[in-house]
């Protein structure tokens, strides 16, 4: 994120904008706030966008977005706001009703597509983040918007296996559930009573109401968080309109709790 943050602001405020946006990236947002952030990645690598958020430790019913960006390259293409949204279903999921942020006044276009978002801005506060830091504080209630339904998972009946092909070609037989092709090879995710090879046995969590489609985001991330926490293993499979998450067979009880 250091390497691209004085691009992707084309030296916004100066040398003081430089080192103001390297202070607000330190170490300990990667460490302590993971599960809550967002990476947006070309196939290369490259970084295209990213949100680093939390929710509060002190006000249950807020969570905070710190810091926002996507690379110009990209602007009018949707990122930001599925990032945004991405957010929103997370925190929400966790009983969150308000998102807050702030940015400078100098950043116009940022002020902008906050309000684009639904945000409302409260007047610029001098010294709000200290001596000459003035900002543009912003708060959106995510109880003005209609909830979702509630989405609910099921376990698939039997266990499954994971088997990595390093071949392209497809199995003979049909007795898969799903076939996941990259550079790397083929795996193959199906029945362990029909898998020759694996030793490792798998359940899988389904979206029990599908066709979800593109525009939930942050659906499949509500449902990694809680695994991530836990520190249970997952292995993912989407489609078009579901996803199905895979958990070690004998870390069931724990992963369904």
């Amino acid at each position: 994120m250091l390497a691209v943050l004085d691009r992707w602001w084309g030296g916004l405020k100066g040398e003081a904008g430089v080192i103001e946006r390297a202070l607000l990236l330190p170490r300990l947002y990667f460490q302590h706030f993971t599960t809550t952030s967002f990476l947006v990645e070309r196939s290369d690598g490259e970084l295209s966008a990213f949100l680093v958020g939390f929710m509060s430790q002190s006000e249950p019913e807020i969570a905070y977005v710190h810091f926002v960006g996507v690379d110009p390259a990209l602007h009018g293409q949707g990122l930001g706001r599925a990032l945004y949204r991405a957010f929103f279903a997370l925190v929400r999921a966790h009983g969150r009703r308000y998102v807050h942020c702030i940015t400078s006044p100098e950043n116009t276009a940022s002020q902008a597509f906050h309000t684009r978002l639904g945000f409302t801005a409260a007047p610029t506060q001098p010294d709000y983040d200290g001596p000459g830091l003035d900002r543009v504080a912003f708060t959106v209630d995510l109880g003005r918007y209609p909830t979702r339904p509630a989405h609910r998972l099921r376990v698939l009946d039997g266990v499954l296996a994971l088997e990595h092909h390093p071949e392209l070609h497809e199995p003979p037989d049909d007795d898969w559930l799903a076939l996941v092709r990259a550079p790397e090879g083929l795996t193959v995710i199906r029945s362990a009573d029909s898998s020759p090879s694996s030793t490792d046995h798998w359940i899988a969590l389904y979206d029990a109401d599908p066709n979800h489609g593109l525009d939930e985001p942050g659906l499949l991330a509500a449902v990694l968080t809680p695994l991530a926490r836990a520190g249970i293993p997952v292995f993912s499979a989407s489609t078009y309109h579901a996803d199905l998450v895979l958990v070690p067979a004998q870390r069931r009880d724990q992963a369904l709790s």
